[in-house]
């Protein structure tokens, strides 16, 4: 069978079961119903070989599909941040191909990350407790630094991603873009004292990629949208802490335990009169400041 054949499959197994539950006998007449439209023999397929299908689209997409034994059906779990990444990247690497094939109506970002060469080795290096080597340069220097890293994580942030680990020359926690890495090489870690960093938490309660200072802490912030953009704030919410105080014609109002760091307020500005500060007061004076700046450098 060509590989072609097992992708268009998979494609139709997943896309499936991410909506009901199917039996064995459904998913096989689902098969053969594909085959007639796309021309290939779906239908010859066993269960066995389905079974392997199963255990391919885990290793492959990282999408699990579950059985579930006292229905006779499979299914495909939701109720993880994982699974659901899982499905977003399926969903989008199909996409990227039906934009390949010259359709002009698929508008894509044309600001594409750089860096995601160094993704694999990065993983294999977190995986392994071993230690980067890497030539960085900063977004505001024009001269190269050598780096070396033990890293910790992998964050994504705005379509950017970073790696934040030890730096073993200033044996402090750092982070780093990597779109500004030029060269990187993974090797084996020497001798040297870890850091106590639990990756779990360490974001926890921060807005994107800027840690708090060590004195820092946080702080509980009641924030008022418009109507409007209530809505898109109800819909994909600032952070995971939001909770929802008031839902009306007049506002949406939220609450979020958070770490009040320069990207968060940018965050703030960049939604302009559609929001306003209620907590805490430290905060609406940031705000106003950076109003006042902003007038100030249109004047």
């Amino acid at each position: 069978m060509s590989v072609r054949n097992t992708i268009l499959r998979h494609k139709l197994i997943i896309n499936k079961l991410r909506h009901r539950p199917l039996s064995w006998p459904e998913i096989d007449q689902m098969l053969q119903y594909e085959s007639t439209f796309i021309g290939d023999d779906f239908h010859t397929i066993s269960q066995r070989q389905f079974q392997r299908d199963i255990d391919d689209i885990r290793v492959l997409y990282r999408i699990s599909i579950e059985s579930d034994r006292s229905k006779k059906q499979y299914f495909i779990q939701h109720d993880t941040e994982e699974s659901e990444r899982a499905l977003d990247a399926f969903d989008i690497f199909n996409l990227m191909r039906l934009g390949d094939n010259g359709s002009k109506k698929i508008v894509f970002e044309q600001r594409k990350p750089r860096g995601t060469e160094y993704l694999g080795d990065i993983v294999q290096a977190i995986h392994n407790d071993l230690v980067l080597y890497f030539d960085y340069r900063k977004y505001y220097e024009t001269e190269v630094e050598h780096r070396r890293l033990f890293p910790i994580l992998l964050k994504e942030v705005r379509n950017r991603w970073y790696v934040i680990g030890q730096d073993l020359d200033k044996d402090s926690l750092r982070i780093f873009p990597l779109d500004r890495i030029l060269a990187l090489e993974v090797v084996k870690a020497g001798k040297f004292r870890a850091l106590k960093v639990d990756p779990e938490t360490l974001f926890e309660h921060s807005f994107g990629i800027i840690l708090p200072r060590e004195d820092q802490q946080i702080e509980e912030v009641i924030l008022s949208y418009s109507a409007f953009q209530g809505k898109y704030i109800r819909s994909l919410p600032l952070h995971h802490t939001q909770e929802i105080l008031a839902d009306n014609e007049e506002e949406l109002r939220v609450k979020l335990n958070i770490y009040i760091t320069h990207d968060f307020v940018m965050e703030l500005l960049s939604v302009g009169a559609e929001v306003s500060v209620i907590a805490p007061q430290s905060l609406a004076d940031r705000m106003k400041e950076e109003y006042r700046k902003s007038l100030h450098r249109q004047s």
